[in-house]
């Protein structure tokens, strides 16, 4: 799996790791790759770095492309690459993505992880300049791409436009939604299809949107899949969760995890174009 891609123009998609919870080794586990969560979205200008499992110790020469990273959550296995990662990445430039999740900023929840005892050294030392954006998952639209000279990110052909909204996994996760050159990718990793218990909801993110926000929104913690199949309309192509077979889902509820049903179920209901 790891060595897949999708390819449409100047549009990339590559598989760097697809294993969740553990990254593994040996011959046996090649079908799918060995290595946890990491995807790399490239453009001709553009590097998009979807999760940062050990995955992405995968990743090809980018080249002269912009560097980004999109977070979905602080899980460990989506994000024990990134120390090693922005170790050797050099003296350059890096925006790092991610939205509140326990009432903590991306950074904030990076940080407990990224600094001793469990890692030798902070965020603050690594060579490259690391730029901190947080993620509203209201649906709202916020760019990638060329700054004006303020520094603000203005849409324009080479911006890849990306929208996120709330997953429905135990603490939370981000679903996002990336519109480049007319075309359009979901990632959709750790998504349950059925309603969590109370106690396995993300609550920050149900406070945020009892506020006032979208009813729309507010569904995906009790009809999930509609609200994503409303999200994904007409995609062009979707990343999803499809962990468990349906026996293996039975004993598996509340995990936070879905079935290659449910993905064909949705391939079809939201008429998207390819699912992974």
């Amino acid at each position: 799996m790891d060595d897949q891609h999708f390819d449409n123009k100047s549009i990339t998609l590559k598989v760097l790791g697809c294993r969740g919870s553990m990254a593994v080794s040996g011959k046996q586990y090649e079908g799918f790759g060995c290595a946890t969560s990491c995807y790399l979205y490239m453009t001709d200008t553009q590097a998009v770095i979807l999760d940062a499992g050990n995955g992405i110790l995968n990743i090809p020469d980018l080249g002269e492309r912009q560097v980004s990273v999109l977070i979905t959550h602080s899980h460990i296995d989506h994000i024990l690459g990134l120390p090693p990662f922005l170790a050797s990445f050099g003296a350059k430039e890096i925006s790092i993505y991610g939205a509140v999740h326990g009432g903590l900023t991306i950074r904030r929840q990076l940080d407990t992880y990224f600094q001793r005892p469990l890692w030798p050294i902070g965020f603050d030392h690594c060579p490259c300049k690391i730029n901190w954006f947080d993620v509203k998952e209201d649906g709202s639209v916020f760019y990638i791409g060329r700054k004006n000279d303020n520094g603000d990110t203005y849409p324009d052909q080479g911006t890849i436009a990306v929208s996120a909204i709330p997953s429905n996994h135990p603490g939370g996760s981000t679903i996002y939604r990336l519109e480049y050159g007319g075309r359009s990718f979901v990632y959709a990793t750790d998504f349950e299809h059925e309603e969590l218990p109370e106690d396995r909801k993300d609550k920050s993110t149900q406070s945020m949107l009892s506020g006032g926000e979208s009813s729309f929104l507010r569904n995906m913690f009790t009809k999930p899949l509609d609200t994503l199949c409303a999200f994904s309309k007409n995609a062009d192509l979707m990343l999803f969760d499809a962990q468990y077979t349906p026996e293996e889902y039975k004993a598996c509820k509340s995990f936070g995890h879905s079935t290659p049903q449910k993905a064909a179920e949705l391939m079809r209901d939201a008429d998207i174009g390819q699912m992974i």
